[in-house]
This record gives C-alpha cells, structure tokens and sequence, in this order.
C-alpha cells in the first residue's frame, strides 16, 4: 500500500427533496451573501427557482450567474469573480454538472487572489483561500461535487489544479444529492456522465500497485455497478434506484476512498483533458474514445490485469490455452459497453470534428500539451512519452 493522505470534508446529503435543506446548509458554513452558479439549460432552470425561494425564506441575499458550458470558460470565471468582489458574496453555491462545479471553484479561489488565477492553473503559483462552495447535484459523473480538482479551458489549452493535499483548493462543503434532479438530464449528457465515472474506476483499476486487496476490490465493485445500473438509467431515466446509486457513486469513484494506498494510472485523464481542450468535445464522450485505443495500445505489457479485467468485470472465461483472447475480449465488451449500450461516438469524426482539424500538425500540438508541466511522462502504470500519445491521438481520430 502506497503512502497517502485522505481528506474528505464534503458533507454529502442524499434523497428526495433534500434540495430543501440548501439554505440552511450554507448559513451553516456562514454564508450570508450567496452567489448561485449554473448553465442556464432548460432542464435546471425549475430547480435554480425554487432554490431561490429557499434562500429568500431564510434572509439570504443571492445574485446570480448562468452561462457554463462543457469544458468550461476562464472569461466566465473572470466574470463571476468580479461579480463576487462587487457584491461581497461570501458563499458560491454551484447547481448543476462537473462543468459548473469547476468553474464555481475557479471563482471561490480567484476571488481571494490577488493575482489572475489562470497563474493557478497554469502551475505557476498556489492558492491556500478559497470562498466556500455548496453543490446541488444535476448530474452524476466527473466526481467533482467532492473533490479538490477542477479544470478550465482558455482558449484551446485545458488546465487542471493538481494538488492532493487540499492546500491550493478546497473541496466543495456539501452536495445534496437527489436522484429525481436528474430524471431531465439529456440522454447525451447521462451517457457521458457515466462513461466519466467507469473511466475514473478503470484508471484506478490498472494500476502500477497490484499489492492492495482492499482498494482492488472497492475498483471491481464500482465497474460491476456501473456496468449494471448503467442500462437501467440508459432505459428508464425515472428509474430512483438506479440513478440514485450511480449518483452516490459518482463522488465516490474519484475522491479517494476507492483507491485508497493505491495509484491508478491517470494517463487518458491527462491526454482527454487536451483533447476536450482542443476540440471542444465532452470530456467523457472524450474517454470513451480514448480508453479502449489506451487498452489496445498497452495491454500485452499488462496482460494479467486485462485478463483479469475481462474475467472479473464482464465475466467473460479465462481462455487457457491463449489467454491473450480472454484479454482482448474483455475490451472488446466494454468498447460494447460505451459505443452500443451507452451509445456515443467512437472516434473524434465520428463526433463530428472535420478531418482537417484531425490532421497530424494538430495531433502533435495536443501531444505537445499534455506534457505542459514538463513531465517527460504521462501514466503511472504504463508511462506514455510524446511518441505514444501521438500514436494514441492518430487512432482515436477514427481515420487510420
């Protein structure tokens, strides 16, 4: 078991009409100036009102900001941190995805700051302040409602916070979850959402530290529960049960607690993030392009994992006599998973991006940022170098 430090401050408040609870929950965490963050989709708008009447109920001044999109906009969080000086907002509540949920704690750092928060993505300085945020929860799948991680886009370059104690972002103080929020989520967005989520799973299943039975077995049994409440939701979008538990485990995946003394590999976390910020694609139809290419591309190095992958996630049996087909089968049926059942694109001009925007000069240029930080290496498990991602990038583009 690897060294590690676990910190998890978000309160997390599950079920029906717990949205109800929202402004006491922020008076709780001192909020008395409130800035309500969202996307602005039809699909939410209901919510953000009655959430409003919540906080009029309880003497909570609040204004408001509307307006994220997918791989959310630095211009956009330079606008609600002036919004939040203006009004001396002390508390962000973000309501909606994983978009919105970064964005709200871009504005809660840079509020504090002194400086352009862009430098704390970039890397080239730490913030230790943040204004509180509070989550109300529309989508279950980038795990952000309870992490210290977010990711803005500035033009075409795509920065995550990289911090794992806690000390340059805080994480959100609560989340209400209530499945029945998402019941008008789009199909699209619930598809992404849970391709998002299995990847978070799946990087920490593949890992460079097999000798940890607990955390391998928390990894086994968040993938079988995708892999089965995933059809459900895909089915039946009301379906309480279903949603609720990928919802409960969408936080779960990727703040610590199911890869506890373990490092996953996190290298098609790294390249997505790229692409998303040079094509401008969801981050998890991005994954589901990426991940199985990944597979492909590394899993004779592994192959007793992938043999174990395929044997334990979609019970596929052990071939003996060649067990590489076992292996190969396994990717063949979560390829299955993401491209029938899920139903997103497999490749990047199959989500409609023009071939010209594919070609090899771009290819690098997205290579070229993932290694931003100077790192020579991406992946733990299996470290990429420049050559290999642009190996990697040529497959997704659907046209080799």
């Amino acid at each position: 078991m690897v060294n590690f430090v676990l910190r998890n401050y978000t309160d997390m408040i599950y079920g029906k009409d717990q949205e109800t609870k929202t402004a006491k929950l922020i008076k709780d965490f001192g909020g008395t100036r409130v800035l309500i963050h969202h996307s602005g989709e039809d699909f939410v708008l209901e919510l953000i009102e009655r959430v409003k009447g919540y906080l009029d109920e309880e003497g909570l001044a609040w204004v408001e900001l509307s307006g994220v999109v997918p791989n959310p906009h630095i211009e956009l969080v330079y606008e609600g941190i002036a919004l939040c000086r203006k009004e001396n907002v002390d508390f962000i509540l973000a309501i909606g995805g994983g978009s919105v949920i970064d964005s709200a704690k871009a504005i809660g750092i840079g509020t504090l700051y002194e400086g352009d928060v862009w430098d704390i993505y970039e890397g080239r300085d730490r913030q230790k302040r943040s204004l509180p945020v509070g989550v109300i929860s529309t989508f279950a799948g980038t795990g952000s409602e309870a992490t210290f991680g977010s990711v803005i886009t500035k033009g075409k370059i795509k920065h995550g916070i990289e911090d794992p104690d806690d000390f340059v972002l805080i994480r959100p103080k609560f989340v209400i979850m209530n499945p029945e929020i998402t019941y008008t989520v789009p199909k699209f967005q619930t598809a992404v959402g849970i391709a998002d989520m299995l990847t978070h799973l799946t990087e920490n299943f593949f890992t460079a530290d097999p000798d940890n039975d607990l955390s391998d077995h928390l990894a086994c049994a968040g993938i079988r529960t995708v892999l089965k409440f995933a059809p459900v939701v895909m089915q039946d979008p009301c379906n309480y049960e279903a949603r609720g538990v990928l919802m409960v485990l969408s936080p779960l995946a990727i703040n610590g607690i199911m890869k506890v003394g373990r490092w996953g590999d996190w290298g098609c976390h790294d390249i997505e993030h790229e692409m998303s910020g040079e094509w401008n694609i969801s981050h998890g139809a991005g994954l589901a392009i990426l991940m199985p290419v990944w597979m492909r591309y590394v899993y004779k190095d592994h192959m007793k994992s992938f043999i174990k992958f395929a044997v334990e996630m979609f019970r596929i049996p052990l071939d003996v006599d060649e067990p590489e087909k076992t292996a190969l089968a396994g990717i063949r049926a979560y390829e299955d998973f993401l491209y029938n059942m899920l139903g997103l694109p497999s490749s990047l001009s199959a989500l409609g991006i023009p071939p010209e925007e594919l070609g090899e000069e771009v290819i690098h240029k997205v290579a070229e940022q993932v290694f931003y930080r100077g790192n020579e290496t991406t992946g733990r498990t299996h470290p990429l170098r420049k050559a290999d991602v642009v190996r990697i990038l040529r497959q997704c583009t659907g046209l080799i």
